[in-house]
């Protein structure tokens, strides 16, 4: 048997430090900055008939009203005419059984308005996801009040998301016009493309059908100015001393007619008949002389 004084005692854990946890309900008015840093939902205080006793300053950023302008107004009066029925129903129920309420609906802007095809102004509404739920005392079970909280439907991310997507869908859309409109533009190069085909054919159609060529020339005019057109357009000369390939008449050269560009040209005759010169007086002066 072992000798219990052999056996280690077991220290007791010490305790782990605790980490200070800060408390937000600590804070001075700290139910006032809750609500009041709500930049994206809209809190309601509402009476048993939907009258506004109190609205958060987020309706401020979200639709433009100031609190102070819905305050003991009638918040199905913001509301689109095809979502109050509804919604009064959904609300009405919500107080007799003392559930909890799901309801959509939307809301109009303040500031901003959408013009319709017919030139119409309507003001800008936005739809809202409004959850709320009566309050009761505990004791008389007597309706104080009713809290409901109203948020853009659907939020910023999903907002961002179908706007993504929208974006998406209109791209496509865009490329299938554009191959469309190839489509278009190939079809009526080929409509065009067979109306010059046909348009040469018809001197060809007209000169069998009448024993007549459209084109032909007649036989005294084939030194007229068109032909002599045709036939320098055809032509292609290159000036052998300078390269030009233009010029407004080509003149003979060592190497042939049509060699020399007008330049060119107009400087080896002007040197061939000096050298020509120079020839024929070397030969008078050296050839035989004979006297009579």
């Amino acid at each position: 048997m072992a000798d219990p004084a052999a056996v280690p005692v077991q220290q007791p854990l010490s305790p782990a430090r605790e980490i200070p946890v800060f408390e937000f309900t600590k804070r001075k008015r700290w139910a006032d900055l809750l609500i009041t840093e709500l930049n994206d939902t809209v809190i309601f205080v509402l009476s048993e008939t939907c009258q506004v006793w109190y609205c958060g300053n987020a309706v401020t950023e979200l639709l433009g009203w100031r609190d102070d302008e819905l305050v003991d107004a009638d918040l199905i009066d913001l509301m689109n005419a095809d979502d109050r029925g509804n919604f009064r129903a959904a609300f009405t129920e919500s107080v007799r059984s003392k559930t909890e309420m799901l309801a959509y609906a939307r809301l109009q802007c303040k500031n901003e308005f959408n013009v319709s095809r017919d030139y119409t102004s309507a003001p800008k509404e936005v739809l809202f996801e409004i959850r709320g739920r009566p309050h009761h005392l505990p004791d008389t079970d007597e309706f104080k009040c009713y809290f409901a909280m109203a948020q853009p439907y659907p939020s910023r991310n999903t907002a961002m998301l179908n706007t993504f997507l929208e974006l998406k869908m209109e791209h496509e859309r865009l490329q299938q016009r554009i191959v469309q409109l190839r489509a278009q533009s190939q079809a009526l190069e080929g409509s065009t493309d067979g109306f010059f085909s046909t348009s040469d054919n018809f001197g060809a159609t007209e000169a069998a059908r009448t024993g007549y060529d459209v084109g032909a020339v007649p036989d005294g005019e084939d030194d007229g100015p068109r032909k002599k057109v045709k036939r320098l357009a055809a032509e292609q000369h290159v000036c052998v001393t300078c390269g030009r390939t233009d010029s407004p008449e080509w003149r003979k050269g060592p190497l042939g007619p049509k060699t020399l560009c007008n330049a060119c040209g107009l400087r080896w005759a002007k040197k061939a008949r000096k050298t020509g010169d120079e020839g024929e007086g070397d030969a008078g002066q050296n050839g035989p002389s004979t006297v009579f």
